[in-house]
């Protein structure tokens, strides 16, 4: 089981390291490739290495889980 897993459809903000910030709920959440999320507003998926991870909060209360 992967950390992420108890996060999985949840509203998320991630911070890639390129400075990018992308907002949407995790989806899906391959162990050794990374995570896809689904944006909230056009329903479009997108998927996020690991590699690129900067940082990822949760949008309810705004708590880092990553």
């Amino acid at each position: 089981m992967h950390p992420l897993d108890r996060y999985q459809g949840e509203a998320v903000e991630v911070r890639d390291r390129q400075g990018r910030v992308h907002y949407g709920e995790i989806e899906w959440i391959d162990p050794r490739r990374g995570m896809f999320l689904r944006n909230r507003f056009n329903r479009r998926r997108f998927f996020i290495p690991f590699f690129l991870l900067a940082s990822i909060f949760l949008l309810r209360n705004r708590r880092r889980i990553f």
